[in-house]
């Protein structure tokens, strides 16, 4: 939970500090994702943006076009991959739910868990492939499962933080077009930079704890 908060918090503070950057280009990913065509490329651009507010660098107009130059063909390979899961776990969810023996249940929530499944690792996605030194799909989506599968509890408090944005983007609208997108990148952003420093700073406590016990290994008598 202090992890989730975390996250949370920092996300807040991030926001906030480049709201006007990040209202800009929330409209500018609406726009471009009406159009299809344009959804992975301001979507690559906005994950950078949000790479850069959580090294604490200053942001100009060139550097939402830097991270469309640096991950378009990534973004696009990523859109397609996506476009194939959806539609194979979308024909498996119809095929199964038409059916009326038993059995079929099984593998209509199977299919279920499995869409719900890739949809949480899409979060970590970007973030990831953005604090690459060489991106990589394979590698990118292979932390994200990692990281779902080291911290489930943060996974679904995201998912519940990103749910309940969503209703309040579809009951009031405005939030969907100013700040929905843009907030999202950033919480994904923030969950793999503080997971990360979790972690290490776990380690290290382990490492100080142990440093600090006794030694009781035996040793030969001089």
């Amino acid at each position: 939970m202090s992890l989730a908060w975390r996250v949370i918090r920092t996300s807040i503070s991030d926001f906030a500090d480049e709201i006007l950057w990040l209202v800009l280009l929330n409209v500018l990913w609406c726009i471009a994702a009406a159009t299809v065509i344009g959804a992975p490329l301001v979507s690559a651009g906005m994950a950078w943006i949000a790479a850069e507010i959580g090294e604490g660098k200053v942001l100009r107009w060139n550097t939402f076009i830097t991270g469309i130059r640096r991950y378009w063909k990534q973004s696009y390979l990523w859109a397609l991959i996506n476009v194939f899961v959806a539609a194979l776990v979308g024909m498996n969810l119809a095929f199964y739910s038409g059916r009326s023996e038993p059995w079929a249940l099984a593998p209509f929530f199977l299919f279920g868990a499995l869409g719900l499944w890739w949809a949480g690792m899409q979060f970590y996605f970007f973030p990831f492939l953005t604090h690459q030194e060489t991106p990589s799909i394979r590698m990118a989506y292979r932390n994200s499962l990692v990281m779902m599968l080291a911290q489930p509890g943060l996974s679904i408090i995201m998912f519940l933080v990103v749910i309940v944005l969503a209703a309040i983007s579809y009951f009031f609208l405005f939030p969907f077009f100013l700040f929905f997108f843009a907030l999202l990148s950033v919480l994904s952003n923030r969950a793999v930079i503080e997971t990360l420093r979790y972690e290490k700073e776990q380690a290290e406590a382990e490492e100080e704890r142990r440093r600090k016990l006794p030694d009781h290994r035996w040793r030969p008598p001089r």
